[in-house]
């Protein structure tokens, strides 16, 4: 492995470590502004639903070739 794909593929506790920091901070945030956003909830949850799951796919697709 060269230096270029050291850079552009995580090991796995790189991705755990990305994966519970993100877990921690989108709790923290949906318990501070839970009053202010009580209405469109679900709407943000969808749209981070599919914000990850499109960078998850293409994460996928570069980490294949």
């Amino acid at each position: 492995m060269n230096n270029k794909e050291k850079l552009t593929k995580a090991r796995d506790i790189e991705w755990q470590a990305a994966l519970w920091g993100a877990c921690v901070i989108a709790f923290s945030l949906g318990s501070l502004f839970s009053n202010y956003f009580d209405q469109l909830s679900l709407v943000l949850i969808l749209l981070g639903i599919i914000v990850h799951s499109w960078g998850m796919y293409k994460i996928h697709i570069r980490n294949k070739e």
